[in-house]
């Protein structure tokens, strides 16, 4: 129950940083960090329930959401949809690492749904199918996201998403002899990142009215990067750090 309590501080004390994006109202936080090290190090039962603490502290007022925000107009907005995801994301996360019995399907699909959101911008980029939507107000419309770039931009946009996909399969090739990480941990914190976009994605969708291919554009594509980069220092910290040892 204590380390429950120090992880909901902790995520309040990481929420103050916040990245505004021009484009999307979902910032750039490290609330995350603490997610996924909450399943990670405390478990499923104990990691949810230090999200739901730090959920139930913002909710009564105290400003530990992102940026200072707080109350329930934060979690019934645009956004909320990743706050109410943040229990269920330690949860999995717990749950995972728990039950090594999983199979290796299970634990691999979120990181193939992860690839397959890359490979997604990345085709859309090469053959401006127009899967990738913005809101354009000069024409007071939808329309694709690749029309609206430059020829330069667009092709910035194909080499980075060539980047992140050669390097997230060798990331994962790595991690199996890796030492200094847990596959097993990394598997766990994308099926946590994964349950995260869903909700946060569900709720933007229902509160703006957005369709799905800009909510994905505005809510899920901007954050992979810096997310996996999260995730990883979120998995060296809970494989280095024995936190069982102290909860005896």
């Amino acid at each position: 129950m204590v380390f429950a309590a120090l992880f909901a501080a902790f995520t309040a004390a990481v929420a103050w940083f916040k990245i505004p994006l021009p484009f999307t109202p979902v910032p750039i936080t490290l609330q995350t960090l603490a997610v996924l090290l909450s399943g990670a190090m405390l478990g499923s039962v104990y990691g949810a329930l230090s999200m739901i603490i730090y959920l139930a502290v913002g909710t009564l007022g105290l400003p530990v959401f992102a940026g200072g925000s707080s109350g329930i107009g934060a979690l019934l907005g645009p956004t909320g949809g990743y706050l109410f995801s943040y229990p269920l994301a330690s949860f999995v996360i717990g749950k995972m690492l728990e039950k090594k019995k999983l199979s290796n399907f299970l634990k691999y699909f979120s990181f193939a749904v992860i690839i397959v959101f890359v490979v997604i911008v990345l085709f859309d980029a090469l053959f401006k199918v127009g899967i990738m939507k913005l809101w354009d107000k000069a024409s007071n419309s939808y329309i694709s996201m690749i029309s609206l770039i430059s020829q330069q931009q667009r092709i910035i946009l194909i080499a980075i998403s060539v980047v992140v996909l050669v390097s997230l399969l060798l990331l994962i090739f790595y991690l199996k002899k890796s030492k200094t990480f847990s596959i097993d941990t990394i598997l766990a914190m994308f099926a946590g990142t994964l349950v995260i976009y869903i909700l946060g994605s569900i709720q933007g969708k229902f509160v703006t009215g957005l369709p799905w291919n800009a909510i994905f554009v505005g809510w899920v594509l901007p954050f992979i990067i810096g997310d996996t980069l999260k995730l990883l220092l979120a998995a060296y910290m809970a494989k280095n750090i024995d936190i069982r040892a102290y909860m005896k």
